[in-house]
């Protein structure tokens, strides 16, 4: 909304609800604005006091002499109503609700909360809330503490979007523990109005913010947030987000590979890598990522050095690089020959170098001041062990020192100390090289910077469009809706596909034995024999296949044979046919994709190594629906099979390009009829590189 920003850089804010009495909500966030000296007007609300702490209180928001923009309401919920009609009334610009009693507690408070959504849509006020925990704006022009939890944070450029109150109260006590600074607090509680993706709107805009940290339970419009994360990215303003329910799967079918394998969750990871938002674990995780990207400098790619003076340090960070796929540096000769000269001889100067547990600051220097300007060099990560010989303020004074000169490269720190508060971390604070416990830290929080990075960098997203034949699928799908039916037969899948532009194999549709004979006289043996019935999706199950089939006598017999294996198994099933299929003997390899209907979200797209199997090894990936060339390869290159699809130790290189292609023109299908909910093509065989690929087996569902 448009008046979104009034609420956080405000010029007055009543507190309706005020309260003298200690230990409650409307006393709590009336004393956290006065004593973060807030640079308005503060007017206090509550008809039964005269004044609220030395402030002169008024008995309704109307009769405040001056305009109000933003209101903190801590009402009881009998009187929400009525206030936000009076603030209505009064030309409040913004609203933040903390009272609870809302949706969270069941039907009553739902009904509530439309209510007072409706009152403020209809007078275009900015609602936060209800149920939230209030706003923090650190800004010195502002300085608005409006919660009532937590005292004033250290300012800074991280901004915290939390859609819990209680976890909010924790991050940012972890952040002030971690001397991280925040720009903006917002809790969003049950975003009856303002949600998170307004609030991210907002911030990519606010100068003060850098960094945007979320702790989120759902998303309520993710075509939005994809779009302002992708705004975000623009501004290079990352979004690291929590999004808990890993565990809790989504309401989907599982009548596909597609179904079994999908839910929400993985909807969500698909929705932040469509828009380069990096996920997290824990608290812990979101400002250790958070603090990384306070370093100025970006990482050009992911050749990282090692220094330290504890050989074990550089081997935890070793392998931690392993893990997360960082290449170690290999040194330019001249920096070898360099680095002989300035360390002893029992210094290790191969990458991870190790110059020894009785290193002085100068020998750090020295050491720092070659390898960062190693052209093979794009990261150094500094972990240094306190030892008898370590001063560590003369060595982030060194540091300091090197991270200024100019390189750009960034640099990781981690630099432990006995000290409570040790003065170099505020030398490394100003050089913005951030601190961190462990290397492994580093290691992982510069793996995020890296891919952050590589995001961002990619070209332009292109969606394209395909030559299509719509008509002929909507006449397919008005056929099979005028039957009552939900599944379209195989014959009838093919058609749709064939619509947009797919490959599929050869067939023919045989209603006796006459035309099937016919049929695999016209496709050539050896062919493939299936029953075609809109009341069997999985044809195997029914004994309702037959492969290989190389001569008539064989599928004389197979026709009987599978008419009575169906006639057993599903009795009452619809029989329209058979489907005769030439059976494929080239060389291929065996895929699958689909699409699955997850609510909220549409269509998510499925592709990975197909066959009997894929449901046991998972070797798949997911992307939401629409997809851009670019959604789709990743898809592909995300699988472990992409080695074998690019020609793994010399091996046959297969057509990477048909089934980029055709997962396009199944996210084109699926945007143009959103009423499939599932789709299932498997196999999908890819074949040599320049050979495009040809879909063997479907299934769609309305």
């Amino acid at each position: 909304m448009d008046t979104i920003k009034t609420v956080f850089e405000p010029h007055s804010v009543a507190v309706i609800g005020a309260s003298p009495r200690e230990a409650t909500v409307g006393n709590a966030i009336l004393t956290n604005i006065l004593q973060s000296d807030f640079q308005g007007a503060v007017y206090p609300v509550n008809p039964r006091y005269k004044q609220i702490k030395s402030v002169k209180a008024y008995s309704d928001v109307i009769e405040i002499p001056e305009s109000i923009d933003l209101a903190i309401i801590c009402v009881p919920i009998s009187a929400i109503e009525k206030t936000i009609v009076q603030c209505a009334e009064k030309g409040v610009k913004g609203l933040v609700v903390i009272t609870a009693g809302f949706k969270e507690i069941g039907e009553a408070g739902k009904i509530q909360e439309e209510k007072m959504k409706t009152l403020a849509i209809q007078h275009n006020i900015s609602l936060i809330g209800p149920n939230c925990l209030g706003i923090i704006n650190t800004d010195p022009s502002i300085r608005l503490n409006a919660n009532f939890a937590l005292g004033m944070p250290q300012s800074g450029n991280v901004a915290l979007i939390s859609q819990s109150g209680a976890i909010g109260i924790a991050a940012l006590e972890y952040a002030h523990q971690h001397d991280l600074g925040i720009s903006k607090f917002i809790s969003i509680g049950n975003k009856a109005v303002i949600d998170e993706s307004d609030i991210l709107n907002y911030l990519i805009d606010d100068p003060l913010t850098e960094i945007i940290t979320m702790y989120i339970e759902d998303i309520g419009r993710p075509s939005v947030f994809l779009e302002m994360a992708k705004k975000a990215n623009s501004r290079e303003k990352p979004i690291i987000a929590i999004k808990t329910g890993r565990s809790v799967r989504g309401a989907v079918a599982t009548h596909s590979h597609t179904g079994a394998l999908s839910s929400s969750d993985i909807a969500y990871d698909s929705l932040f890598a469509q828009c380069g938002v990096l996920r997290v674990e824990t608290l812990s995780e979101l400002f250790e990522f958070a603090k990384g990207f306070t370093c100025r400098n970006k990482p050009s790619g992911n050749r990282i050095a090692i220094i330290t003076n504890a050989g074990g340090m550089g081997v935890i960070a070793t392998d931690a690089a392993e893990r997360e796929g960082l290449e170690l540096s290999t040194f330019e000769k001249n920096t070898l020959d360099s680095l002989k000269k300035v360390l002893p001889a029992t210094a290790s100067i191969q990458n991870p170098v190790d110059i020894i547990g009785d290193a002085d600051a100068k020998r750090f220097s020295d050491t720092f001041s070659l390898i960062i300007n190693d052209k093979n060099v794009d990261s150094i990560i500094v972990s240094v062990t306190p030892t008898a010989k370590t001063n560590m303020d003369s060595i982030a004074a060194a540091l300091n020192k090197v991270s200024k000169s100019g390189t750009g490269k960034p640099i990781l720190a981690n630099m432990m100390s006995f000290e409570t508060d040790p003065t170099f971390l505020g030398m490394l604070e100003d050089a913005n090289i951030p601190n961190f416990d462990f290397p492994e830290i580093n290691i992982r929080v510069l793996s995020a910077m890296i891919r952050y990075y590589q995001w961002i960098k990619q070209p332009v997203f292109e969606f394209i469009k395909f030559k299509v034949d719509k008509g002929s699928v909507k006449n397919v799908f008005d056929q099979v809706k005028k039957e009552s039916r939900i599944h379209l037969s195989e014959p009838e899948a093919y058609q749709v596909l064939q619509s947009y532009g797919m490959r599929v194999l050869d067939y023919r549709i045989a209603k006796n034995t006459e035309e099937a004979l016919l049929a695999a006289a016209q496709l050539g043996y050896p062919v493939v024999l299936k029953i075609v019935s809109p009341d069997i999706l999985h044809k195997v199950d029914v004994g309702g296949v037959k492969i290989n089939i190389t001569d008539d006598s064989e599928l004389k017999r197979y026709l009987t044979e599978i008419y009575e294996n169906t006639r057993k198994k599903a009795p009452d099933a619809l029989i329209q046919g058979f489907l005769v299929q030439k059976y494929f003997t080239g060389q291929g390899i065996e895929t699958i994709a689909g699409a699955n209907e997850i609510k909220g979200f549409g269509p998510l797209i499925m592709f990975g190594l197909g066959g009997t199997f894929v449901e046991l090894f998972k070797d798949v990936s997911f992307r939401l629906a629409p997809l851009s060339k670019q959604d789709a390869f990743q898809m592909i290159s995300q699988t472990k099979g992409y080695q074998i699809l690019k020609g793994f130790r010399g091996q046959t290189i297969y057509d990477i390009n048909a089934i980029t292609d055709c997962l396009m023109k199944i996210s084109l299908l699926l945007t143009d009829f959103p009423e499939i909910k599932e789709l299932d093509l498997n196999p999908i065989k890819v074949l040599p590189e320049n050979f495009g690929c040809v879909i063997m087996d479907a299934k769609i569902i309305l």
